[in-house]
């Protein structure tokens, strides 16, 4: 289903990762020369500034391309059928494939253009042949289909969230269609499957099969249990109720409800956070707790909002404080100190993604093309500790 080669995947993660403990002094010149010698790739994956040059330089080609076809073929009468973008979709996907496939791109800029842009006018095309531009319901589920193939094939996880909201979409207008009974039981319902859909993705976590998409299941984590928060929020579920009912109400229904989940909920995510020694929970905790403060001080004002904001603040700063001078020699299994083999989100164990690539059945690498490509970061699968 990938569309990269495997192999050259998995060294990229790996020299991504061993990078790190050599930038810190962990691995001596030899030892790093060996390892880039020995695990290499041809990808083209250039820096950020020159991605995102060449993101903006392929939108605008691909633009001036479809304009200028749309032109030529203006007198024929094809432009006017409905079918004619999704002509030019299949065109910038097929381009897209062959930047890839032929070109070795990964993360150049340029196939990130090509993979919005072909996603894009495959939805317009659809709304456009369909007239489904009302039709929320089916327009969701397009998009999940398309931001699901995409995603998987090309791991890319921007396009996992985009398919994340909009299966939650799909989930959140099926429901709807049950009217009454369906708008006063939604936040339950997105609650059930927000829960569900963390589960899934801590399940498949350590899963051989699921090392390419570490980003995407990295960023699925915080979409789902913010999903989860945002579904019992006082706030929201008060302000969406009324505006899928056409009212003004006071309160909601077991407002209690939705006030314990709102204040309590962040507490949770601090206190699983740091039990299972989990940073995106304990992250998304503390950055919630902001967003409970701003629901309460929304429907109570016991202050002002600046003086609230300096008291939440200093108490904050005092307790990092705290908490720096304490965890500066560790304790059960805490540190302030960064340690040189935790990094992003500390989900992808390395050893375990090279030994599944060292036996995996791959295909040959595409022939040296005596052009000299490389450099840049890897961003799309993921990196992290375990090496």
């Amino acid at each position: 289903m990938i569309v990269y080669n495997r192999t050259w995947l998995a060294n990229l993660i790996l020299i991504d990762t061993v990078k790190k403990d050599y930038d810190q002094g962990l691995i001596p010149d030899d030892e790093w020369a060996a390892i880039r010698l020995n695990y290499t790739h041809q990808f083209y994956s250039p820096n950020i500034f020159i991605r995102a040059g060449l993101f903006l330089l392929t939108i605008v080609i691909s633009a001036f391309s479809s304009a200028l076809l749309t032109l030529f073929m203006a007198d024929s009468g094809i432009v006017e059928n409905s079918g004619w973008i999704l002509f030019l979709a299949i065109a910038n996907y097929i381009a897209l494939e062959v930047i890839v496939q032929q070109k070795f791109h990964f993360r150049s800029g340029v196939d990130d253009a090509l993979l919005w842009i072909s996603g894009s006018l495959f939805t317009f095309a659809f709304v456009t042949i369909t007239n489904a531009d009302q039709n929320y319901l089916a327009l969701s589920a397009f998009i999940f289909l398309v931001s699901a193939f995409l995603s998987l094939r090309f791991t890319d996880a921007l396009m996992a969230l985009v398919g994340y909201a909009s299966i939650l979409a799909v989930v959140f207008y099926s429901w709807q269609e049950l009217g009454t009974l369906g708008t006063s039981t939604m936040p339950f319902i997105i609650m059930l499957f927000s829960g569900v859909s963390y589960w899934i993705i801590r399940l498949n976590i350590n899963n051989p099969k699921t090392h390419f998409y570490a980003n995407s299941l990295d960023l699925l984590q915080i979409a789902s249990l913010l999903s989860l928060y945002a579904a019992g929020n006082y706030f929201a579920v008060k302000e969406l109720g009324d505006m899928l009912n056409g009212s003004v109400s006071k309160s909601v229904p077991l407002g209690w409800f939705f006030w314990l989940w709102t204040m309590g909920l962040p507490f949770i995510y601090i206190f699983s956070g740091l039990k299972q020694k989990n940073v995106i929970l304990l992250r998304m905790g503390l950055i919630l707790i902001g967003v409970a403060a701003l629901t309460y001080k929304h429907y109570y004002k016991l202050m002002s909002l600046e003086l609230t904001f300096i008291i939440c603040g200093t108490l904050a700063v005092a307790l990092s404080y705290f908490l720096i001078r304490y965890l500066k020699q560790p304790k059960h299994g805490f540190t302030y100190k960064e340690l040189s083999k935790v990094y992003l989100m500390d989900e992808l164990k390395v050893e375990s993604l090279v030994i599944s690539e060292s036996f995996a059945e791959t295909g040959a690498p595409p022939a040296e093309t005596g052009t000299a490509l490389g450099g840049g970061r890897f961003g799309g699968g993921g990196a992290a500790s375990g090496y």
